[in-house]
């Protein structure tokens, strides 16, 4: 394949890559190319996506450093769409790792695409690294959309790491960056704002903030996302005992569900569960909150560290009825 890449082809490719215009630029949620009402478009370009990749080696070869990083900025999300994590860092990896690694606006991307990449695969410190370098090429370069997604990054794995306060201080960042840029750039970092402000404690402050990010990806129409807010609301209204403001968005996100989203599906018995207990019943509470968890073992899914919380405080709280 790499032998049949001529430099004119290669040229094609990265023209062909700079029409890659994602939607959900921060890959928070599905990346859908703008313009493009059908999937099609999507999917030719995730079939296409080992012809990017030669296409940037062919560049790099070829002495041209500066279009190969472009292609690698501009495509990597294409491995996300196709779940191929090995094989988007093993592109990105081939090309920012050779060459003189000029410190620009696109290098600065491609950086954030792999750290995501990275964090996907559960390697935090190679995501650290890469964030880090993403920062400072996007300071270099003053750059806002780089450095709205290399904030982004940090504040992702403080978040993962547990520190809240610091993810929380790096969405901030992040959001500022990104104001007056396109609306969905704003996406991710408002969901980490939301959902560290919920860790500290904050549940008033958080779902103000979950209100805000719930209109937004009505907005972008990311439909994905206003289930997991509309969830993220529920369970936030739980801590203070709004169950009526709870149920009411429990009710609009399972109308938004899909049948076969085990994780949905085990949320949606977690917020049951959930209700159960405030409404004093606890055997019931305990049976759902078990469901929950049994899916996702079946499923082998970890919960993301926010929706652990709720059931490692869910769980809490049954152990202490049977103590007491």
């Amino acid at each position: 394949m790499l032998q049949e890449m001529t430099d004119e082809k290669a040229r094609q490719l990265l023209a062909g890559s700079r029409e890659l215009n994602w939607a959900f630029p921060s890959s928070q949620g599905t990346p859908i190319i703008k313009g493009h009402a059908t999937s099609q478009r999507v999917e030719q370009a995730v079939e296409e996506r080992e012809s990017y990749a030669n296409a940037a080696r062919v560049l790099l070869e070829n002495g041209d450093e500066t279009g190969a990083v472009e292609i690698a900025s501009n495509a990597w999300r294409l491995w996300v769409v196709a779940r191929d994590l090995d094989g988007g860092r093993a592109f990105l990896g081939a090309v920012l790792d050779k060459g003189k690694k000029k410190v620009s606006r696109a290098r600065s991307l491609a950086l954030y695409g792999d750290a995501l990449l990275a964090f996907r695969q559960g390697k935090l410190e190679e995501s650290r690294q890469r964030s880090r370098s993403a920062l400072d090429a996007a300071l270099a370069v003053n750059d806002r959309e780089a450095l709205t997604l290399a904030y982004l990054a940090l504040s992702r794995l403080e978040f993962e790491d547990g520190d809240y306060a610091q993810s929380l201080t790096l969405a901030v960042k992040s959001r500022e960056f990104a104001r007056n840029l396109d609306l969905a750039m704003g996406q991710a970092p408002l969901f980490l704002h939301a959902q560290a402000t919920r860790m500290t404690g904050d549940y008033d402050h958080a779902a103000a903030l979950f209100e805000q990010s719930l209109d937004l990806n009505r907005k972008i129409n990311d439909q994905g996302m206003v289930r997991a807010e509309l969830q993220n609301l529920g369970l936030v209204e739980i801590h203070p005992g709004n169950i009526d403001s709870a149920e009411r968005y429990f009710a609009e996100s399972e109308r938004l569900g899909s049948e076969n989203d085990p994780y949905g599906n085990a949320m949606t018995h977690l917020y049951r569960s959930a209700i159960e207990f405030v409404r004093g019943n606890k055997d019931r509470s305990r049976i759902l909150l078990q469901r929950a968890q049994s899916i996702l073992k079946e499923a082998k899914i970890d919960a993301a560290p926010d929706d652990q919380f709720e059931i490692n405080w869910l769980r809490g709280k049954l152990e202490k009825v049977v103590r007491d």
